[in-house]
């Protein structure tokens, strides 16, 4: 499949989705774009690193995010699951 970044055409190869990849490529192409606007004489090899670090850095959120929530959810749980057992005992007959 084919995608076009700042105008130039790639072929790229995946075990990616189609869509994912055209989304990929549309989110580079943007940051790419961003970046020429705000230093317009910078080389594209300059705009290039700087694209992939803020691609790197959205990505490191997103994955401490993603971390943070899995251990919340774990967090949860556990309370749940002692809520359940506790209230659980209480209804089984006694002596």
């Amino acid at each position: 499949m084919t995608v076009e970044i700042l105008g130039r055409t790639f072929t790229l190869k995946g075990s990616m989705p189609q869509d994912s990849l055209h989304a990929v490529a549309r989110e580079v192409d943007a940051q790419l774009r961003e970046l020429q606007q705000a230093f317009p004489t910078r080389p594209l090899s300059d705009l290039a690193i700087l694209a992939a670090l803020n691609l790197a850095y959205e990505c490191l959120e997103s994955k401490e995010d993603h971390q943070q929530l899995q251990t919340e959810i774990e967090t949860r749980s556990k309370q749940l699951i002692q809520i359940l057992e506790a209230s659980d005992s209480s209804f089984l007959p006694g002596p």
